[in-house]
């Protein structure tokens, strides 16, 4: 199938990759502004290990025909993703399911093992968004709360530059892609940095999955110390934190991706 429909009546754009009996399967979820399709060589290399891989673009993003660059709530990103683990694993009936959050997709899928730990055997996170952000730190909280109230549809530009991947080429075809948002809504901006970094901050202390923490040691987005910061804070007693050296934002589109990807299949297979 190509859409998935929510229990809203939304369509996701969506993508089953599967293969004849995988070990597992790996849900992706990935960041703002982008779309699954970045996620080929990803999802070709879990199945080339053996796993099923289901994608899908986030509500608001990617070829979805409905409201590009809106959100109502950030919490509808969690309810999405219920929904697509509910299907999995009606289709996988036996095998485990873990789920890989990037960036933004990394949030989603941190608020979502907070609230539905019993669905999943274990999460990933590649670079994941899991406090506040230097983009946050430069806004005035308060003021973007009162323009929303009034104008919650204006639009912010897409602020990522060019130290999305070391890998120039990447950032390149990155503003090329036609599917990357340019802009989103100030309600967007606001669910993301400030309510669901709000609930994560709550929740973060009963957080008790398996879980492998990635993250690039240059990444200036989404800086590294988020990412020990969840590690520290979390009470899962298996729990993995690799920093790579001198890798930035998108670590999976990194020429050392393959180094990447191998450790996340190693980690899945202890898991299985």
């Amino acid at each position: 199938m190509k859409y998935f429909m929510l229990r809203d009546g939304y369509d996701v754009y969506f993508k089953d990759d599967e293969i004849s009996d995988p070990k597992g399967v790996v849900v992706i979820t990935h960041g703002f502004a982008e779309h699954y399709s970045r996620y080929d060589y990803v999802a070709n290399s879990f199945n080339e290990a053996g796993f099923a891989v289901i994608r899908y673009d986030l509500r608001g993003h990617g070829r979805n025909k409905e409201e590009l660059g809106h959100i109502e709530s950030f919490n509808d990103f969690v309810e999405d993703l219920h929904e697509i683990i509910k299907w999995t694993r009606e289709k996988y009936k036996d095998k485990k399911v873990f789920t890989l959050g990037h960036s933004m997709g990394g949030l989603v899928t941190a608020l979502y093992g907070i609230k539905y730990k019993d669905t999943i055997e274990g999460q990933i996170f590649s670079g994941a968004a899991l406090g506040t952000l230097p983009s946050a730190e430069k806004q005035n909280r308060g003021l973007l709360k009162m323009v929303k109230m009034v104008a919650k549809k204006a639009t912010i530009k897409n602020p990522i530059d060019d130290n999305l991947c070391s890998n120039r080429q990447v950032y390149i075809d990155y503003i090329n892609d036609k599917f990357v948002l340019k802009k989103a809504t100030i309600n967007f901006y606001y669910e993301f940095l400030f309510n669901a970094v709000d609930s994560l901050n709550l929740g973060v202390g009963s957080y008790s999955l398996p879980c492998l923490i990635t993250h690039g040691e240059k990444d200036k987005v989404v800086p590294p110390i988020l990412s020990q910061n969840f590690h520290n804070n979390i009470i899962s007693s298996d729990k993995e934190l690799i920093f790579y050296k001198d890798l930035f934002h998108e670590i999976l589109n990194e020429n050392e991706k393959d180094q990447i990807i191998s450790d996340m299949v190693k980690w899945l297979d202890k898991h299985i």
